[in-house]
Protein backbone atom coordinates (compact mmCIF):
# COMPACT_ATOMS: atom_id res chain seq x y z
CA UNK A 1 0.00 0.00 0.00
CA UNK A 2 0.89 3.08 -1.35
CA UNK A 3 0.80 6.47 1.42
CA UNK A 4 1.43 9.74 1.20
CA UNK A 5 1.35 12.26 4.62
CA UNK A 6 1.62 15.59 5.26
CA UNK A 7 1.71 18.08 8.36
CA UNK A 8 -1.30 20.14 8.60
CA UNK A 9 -0.39 24.21 7.81
CA UNK A 10 -0.85 26.73 10.47
CA UNK A 11 -2.48 29.61 8.29
CA UNK A 12 -3.85 33.02 8.85
CA UNK A 13 -7.79 33.17 9.12
CA UNK A 14 -9.45 36.79 9.21
CA UNK A 15 -12.05 35.26 11.44
CA UNK A 16 -10.54 32.94 13.79
CA UNK A 17 -6.79 34.30 13.72
CA UNK A 18 -4.68 31.17 12.83
CA UNK A 19 -6.13 27.43 11.38
CA UNK A 20 -4.85 24.37 10.65
CA UNK A 21 -5.47 23.30 7.27
CA UNK A 22 -4.74 20.09 4.98
CA UNK A 23 -1.76 21.53 2.60
CA UNK A 24 -0.45 18.82 0.02
CA UNK A 25 2.23 18.78 -2.46
CA UNK A 26 1.15 17.71 -5.84
CA UNK A 27 3.25 16.96 -8.22
CA UNK A 28 2.54 17.63 -12.47
CA UNK A 29 4.38 18.15 -15.31
CA UNK A 30 5.45 21.93 -17.74
CA UNK A 31 4.82 22.00 -20.82
CA UNK A 32 8.80 22.18 -20.66
CA UNK A 33 7.94 18.01 -19.83
CA UNK A 34 9.65 18.98 -16.31
CA UNK A 35 7.78 18.03 -13.43
CA UNK A 36 7.07 20.53 -10.87
CA UNK A 37 5.59 20.81 -7.45
CA UNK A 38 2.42 22.97 -5.74
CA UNK A 39 0.46 22.75 -2.70
CA UNK A 40 -3.38 22.10 -2.97
CA UNK A 41 -6.06 22.37 0.53
CA UNK A 42 -6.81 18.77 0.61
CA UNK A 43 -11.07 19.13 0.73
CA UNK A 44 -13.06 15.76 1.42
CA UNK A 45 -16.03 18.34 1.35
CA UNK A 46 -15.21 19.10 -2.67
CA UNK A 47 -16.83 17.30 -5.28
CA UNK A 48 -13.98 18.15 -8.21
CA UNK A 49 -10.18 19.07 -7.50
CA UNK A 50 -9.58 22.67 -8.94
CA UNK A 51 -6.70 24.66 -9.62
CA UNK A 52 -5.78 28.11 -11.28
CA UNK A 53 -5.14 29.14 -14.60
CA UNK A 54 -1.38 30.43 -13.23
CA UNK A 55 -0.92 26.22 -12.78
CA UNK A 56 -2.76 25.35 -16.14
CA UNK A 57 -0.20 27.86 -17.87
CA UNK A 58 2.78 26.33 -16.33
CA UNK A 59 1.24 23.15 -18.02
CA UNK A 60 0.37 24.48 -21.38
CA UNK A 61 -3.15 23.50 -20.94
CA UNK A 62 -5.36 25.60 -22.83
CA UNK A 63 -7.85 26.32 -20.12
CA UNK A 64 -10.89 27.39 -22.70
CA UNK A 65 -10.44 24.10 -24.95
CA UNK A 66 -12.22 21.90 -21.78
CA UNK A 67 -15.86 21.79 -20.99
CA UNK A 68 -17.05 25.01 -19.79
CA UNK A 69 -19.08 24.37 -16.34
CA UNK A 70 -20.45 26.50 -14.02
CA UNK A 71 -19.98 25.54 -9.89
CA UNK A 72 -21.43 26.75 -6.87
CA UNK A 73 -19.88 26.88 -3.37
CA UNK A 74 -19.33 29.33 -0.18
CA UNK A 75 -17.19 32.02 -2.47
CA UNK A 76 -20.53 31.77 -4.90
CA UNK A 77 -20.66 30.64 -8.53
CA UNK A 78 -16.86 30.09 -10.40
CA UNK A 79 -17.04 29.52 -14.15
CA UNK A 80 -14.13 26.89 -15.06
CA UNK A 81 -13.00 24.00 -18.07
CA UNK A 82 -12.94 20.55 -17.28
CA UNK A 83 -9.54 18.37 -18.31
CA UNK A 84 -8.81 15.46 -17.45
CA UNK A 85 -4.92 15.50 -16.16
CA UNK A 86 -2.13 12.97 -14.81
CA UNK A 87 -0.90 14.49 -11.28
CA UNK A 88 0.75 12.77 -8.69
CA UNK A 89 0.84 13.02 -4.55
CA UNK A 90 4.05 11.62 -2.73
CA UNK A 91 3.94 7.79 -4.50
CA UNK A 92 -0.03 7.93 -5.49
CA UNK A 93 -0.75 8.69 -9.12
CA UNK A 94 -3.67 10.15 -10.35
CA UNK A 95 -5.60 10.37 -13.62
CA UNK A 96 -8.23 12.83 -12.48
CA UNK A 97 -11.18 15.59 -13.71
CA UNK A 98 -9.64 18.50 -12.56
CA UNK A 99 -11.87 21.98 -13.17
CA UNK A 100 -9.27 24.60 -14.52
CA UNK A 101 -11.47 28.41 -13.65
CA UNK A 102 -10.52 31.19 -15.34
CA UNK A 103 -9.44 33.51 -12.10
CA UNK A 104 -6.82 32.54 -9.90
CA UNK A 105 -8.09 30.53 -6.47
CA UNK A 106 -6.46 28.45 -3.98
CA UNK A 107 -5.61 24.80 -5.61
CA UNK A 108 -7.70 21.97 -3.61
CA UNK A 109 -7.88 18.80 -4.46
CA UNK A 110 -11.57 17.04 -4.25
CA UNK A 111 -13.20 13.82 -4.42
CA UNK A 112 -14.04 13.18 -8.28
CA UNK A 113 -11.10 10.66 -9.66
CA UNK A 114 -9.07 10.91 -6.59
CA UNK A 115 -10.61 9.52 -3.74
CA UNK A 116 -12.08 6.60 -5.09
CA UNK A 117 -9.27 4.53 -4.64
CA UNK A 118 -7.49 6.50 -1.63
CA UNK A 119 -8.81 6.16 2.14
CA UNK A 120 -7.87 9.75 3.55
CA UNK A 121 -6.91 10.03 7.18
CA UNK A 122 -7.26 13.26 9.41
CA UNK A 123 -5.61 12.80 13.07
CA UNK A 124 -6.71 15.59 14.95
CA UNK A 125 -5.42 19.12 13.55
CA UNK A 126 -1.67 17.66 12.84
CA UNK A 127 -1.55 15.16 10.27
CA UNK A 128 -3.44 14.04 6.92
CA UNK A 129 -2.54 10.73 4.79
CA UNK A 130 -3.58 9.26 1.83
CA UNK A 131 -3.63 5.59 1.67
CA UNK A 132 -4.34 3.54 -1.56
CA UNK A 133 -6.86 0.76 -1.04
CA UNK A 134 -4.79 -2.90 -1.86
CA UNK A 135 -6.57 -4.01 -4.82
CA UNK A 136 -8.23 -8.08 -4.31
CA UNK A 137 -8.45 -10.47 -6.93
Amino acid sequence: MARASFSFSKQESEAFGYVARPIIRVTLRAESGELFDTTALLDSGADISMFSPSVAEIMGLKVRRGNRKIFRGLGGKVEAYLHRIHFDVGPLQFHARVAFPTVEIPNLVGRLDVMKDVDVIFKDERQVSLVSRARTA
